[in-house]
Parts: C-alpha cells; structure tokens; sequence
C-alpha cells in the first residue's frame, strides 16, 4: 500500500513538473511579449513626443511669422497713409501753384492797365503816397464833420431857443387874448372880503389861475379864485397884497398875473 501511494505521490510529482514547466515557457512567452510591447510603446510614445515638440515648434514658428507679419502690415499701412499724405500734399501745393499763377497773370493784367508814369518798380512808393493823401483827405473830412456837427449843435441850440420864444409868445398871445376882454371887478364884499369878476370858464379862467386888479397903470392887489361859473368868477381878496391906502372897487380891471409879470 506504502509503495503504491509513494508511485501515485511520483507520477502527481511528475505530473505537476510537467505542468509546471509548460506553465513557465508560457509565461515566459507572455513576459516577453508584454517587455516587447512596452518597447514598442515606449518607441511609439517618444515617437509621438517627438512630433508635439515639433508641432510646438511649428506652432512657435507660426506665431513668429504672424508677428513679423502683422509688423510688415502695419508698416504697409504707414506707408500707404505716408503715400496718401504725399498725394494731398501734392495737389495742395499744385492748387496753390496754379491760384499763384492765377493771381500772377491777373496781377499782370493790372500792371498793364496802369496810369502814365506808374512803374512796378515804384508801385510800392505810389501807394504809400496815396494812402497819405487818402488818409490826409480822411482826417480833413473829419474835421469838416466835427465843424458841421458843431455847427448843428449851434443850429440845433438855436432852433429850441427860437421854439422856446415862439411858445412864449403864443403863452403870451393867449393871455393877451384872454385879457383883451377887458374883465371887471362887478361885486365887492368888504366885509368877507371876496369880489366877483365878470369873466368865467368862457375866458378859459379856472380854479387855478392867478388874478391881479389894476386900476390904470396900478396894481392894486390879488385875487385868490373861489369858484368859477361860465361867466362869472368869485375870488377873495388878499388883503397882504394891497397896495397901501388902496382899495378893490367894482370897475377896477382884472388881468391874468402871469401877463403881468
């Protein structure tokens, strides 16, 4: 029984070492495929590195260009502003050519309708000469307006004095006017002291006028109107204004006082 069991225990012993050495070169297969595999990663991966190092040099490159191109742009751009500049610049100064040349053949057509005995070369001198005698022509003018204005002033200061007489005049004329009438005291009360007049709003008399009784070249005294009807005409007598020893009687004669004065 013993060596039974001893032969099974060798042929399982024999058995696993078999399997086992076939299980090894298996593994050892895998092994290396899986080491050959990694180097074919790894090469495919320093591979790849190696193109995203060039791209991003590329990449760099371009950038670079496009740098350098946005400055050769922009110079492009100043020049062609500098070229656009040029050109005006150029028809400016040819308008300013052509207008000098405009002036100068007009200047010319001037010259050749210039007086006897005006030359280009005193031109300059001629009307600086005309300007003197203008301005010494101006200046005269001036003073002849000063006179005539002067003069106006006189004529104007004048004139509203003869306006002044003229009114004072016709003032006069009218209180002669009114004075020819020939008014009389007609009443007089002594003791309230006040006349009537034979002369009222008819005669242009009012409240406010001023009354003298004469009695012939005499001023005997003045009247302050009471009340004024259209014919007839109350005052009161001022009694400061008498002449001394004299008194108002019916017949004296009545004038405005501004006549008087």
């Amino acid at each position: 029984m013993t060596k039974v069991l001893f032969i099974l225990s060798a042929i399982v012993t024999l058995v696993a070492a078999v399997f086992a050495y076939q299980n090894g070169r298996e593994f050892s297969s895998i092994r290396q495929a899986v080491i050959a595999m990694n180097k074919d990663v790894d090469a495919q991966l320093a591979a790849a590195t190696a193109v995203v190092a060039q791209v991003t040099k590329l990449n760099g490159d371009i950038a670079t260009v496009q740098q350098e191109l946005d400055v050769e742009g922009e110079k492009i751009k100043a020049q062609k502003l500098k070229i656009a500049q040029l050109d005006n610049d150029s028809k400016r100064v040819q308008d300013e050519l052509d207008a000098k040349n405009k002036k100068l053949a007009e200047l010319n057509v001037l010259l050749g309708k210039l007086p006897v005995g005006v030359k280009p070369e005193t031109l300059v001198e001629d009307i600086n000469n005309m300007k003197k005698a203008i301005a010494e022509a101006e200046a005269e003018a001036e003073m002849k307006k000063k006179e005539v204005a002067a003069e106006e002033a006189k004529v104007a200061d004048l004139q509203r004095a003869l306006d002044d007489v003229i009114r004072k005049i016709e003032d006069r004329k009218k209180s002669f006017d009114r004075n020819s009438l020939n008014a009389q005291i007609v009443a007089v009360n002594s003791d309230w002291g006040f006349v009537v007049v034979n002369a009222g709003q008819s005669l242009g008399i009012t409240e406010a006028t001023k009354l003298l009784v004469t009695r012939g070249t005499q001023t005997i005294g003045k009247l302050s109107i009471v009340s004024v009807q259209g014919d007839r005409t109350v005052a009161n007598i001022l009694s400061d204004t008498l002449a001394k020893g004299e008194q108002i009687s019916p017949g004296d004669r009545v004038i405005l006082e501004n006549l008087y004065q």
